[in-house]
């Protein structure tokens, strides 16, 4: 793809401008719409799987919807850009990287649950399908799918898509993916002050997010599209947190594999929580890895939009 000349800092101010125009405007639209669905469930008196896989799929698929929708629209309003070839193309292949981003990342940490499990650090008391009646666990596995696949597209569309690709064409490559990275970063600032994350520890969390966002947004200009990116932030967000719960979280209510508890060095404490945080950076490490290789391997003829 050809060099795109850098539009200057009032592009720029424009394009964060449009960033919380965007968030704010998604945030309200999904307020407003996630009602209806709520309220009807309560008008029919729902039962249980009712409310999970009607309910929950209206009211999930709407912000699905509005994640892809919202960001695709700013960026043509915005920078007059057509968001198809960039956000979900399906050229040739587009599939493998679907397959791939979820080997990768669920093998890494396949293999950092076995380590820490055999180490004595995480303690598995149970599965959550010996303890759930298989319509309870149908309906957390199904429910737990819908809240990472909106969060995934959402982040990736709005962060990669619109962000990374505004600020790219703004003020450049390498300030665009800067400014994304620290934003990125921060915006998961309220989440892990509310799990109870403090000083270094809060310092790390937020310094792995932030590396996540610089890989996401190099894999997406690498590859010219969103389809990478989604399935690895999809991948380490169900199988780290839903499925594996190498942090341990008992209130996850979305819960579907593994019922555990941290042991030292890996405990409930500020320096156990940085200890966990670590543990996650060799994993990243190891996806980033593997994912270069693939993307040096797959994509050497990608529409780079790196330029």
């Amino acid at each position: 793809m050809p060099r795109i000349r850098t539009l200057g800092w009032r592009a720029g101010l424009s394009v964060l401008l449009g960033f919380i125009v965007l968030y704010a405007a998604i945030w309200i639209v999904r307020a407003i719409m996630g009602v209806g669905p709520n309220m009807l469930m309560r008008w029919l008196e729902a039962t249980p799987n009712f409310r999970a896989f009607v309910g929950s799929t209206l009211n999930y698929g709407v912000g699905i919807v509005s994640y892809i929708v919202f960001p695709a629209l700013a960026l043509r309003k915005v920078l007059g850009i057509d968001p198809r070839p960039i956000f979900f193309p399906l050229r040739k292949g587009w599939w493998k990287d679907l397959l791939f981003g979820f080997l990768l990342i669920t093998t890494i940490l396949a293999f950092f649950f076995v380590i820490e499990v055999k180490a004595g650090w995480l303690i598995v008391d149970s599965w959550s399908w010996q303890t759930l009646s298989w319509d309870a666990w149908l309906r957390a596995a199904w429910v737990g799918l819908l809240v990472n696949i909106g969060v995934s597209i959402g982040e990736e569309t709005v962060f990669r898509g619109y962000l990374l690709t505004g600020l790219k064409t703004a003020w450049g490559k390498w300030i665009g993916l800067a400014l994304m990275m620290v934003i990125f970063g921060l915006f998961h600032l309220p989440a892990y002050f509310e799990g109870g994350m403090r000083s270094g520890t809060l310092t790390l969390a937020i310094l792995l997010a932030s590396l996540f966002g610089l890989m996401f947004g190099l894999i997406y200009l690498r590859t010219g599209s969103l389809w990478l990116p989604v399935i690895l932030h999809f991948t380490w967000n169900f199988v780290e947190t839903d499925l594996f719960n190498l942090s341990a979280d008992s209130t996850n209510p979305n819960l579907v594999g593994a019922l555990t508890r941290l042991q030292s060095p890996l405990t409930m404490t500020e320096i156990g929580f940085g200890n966990v945080v670590v543990v996650e950076m060799l994993a990243f490490a190891m996806i980033a890895l593997g994912t270069w290789l693939w993307i040096r391997h797959e994509h050497v003829d990608s529409p780079n939009l790196s330029t």
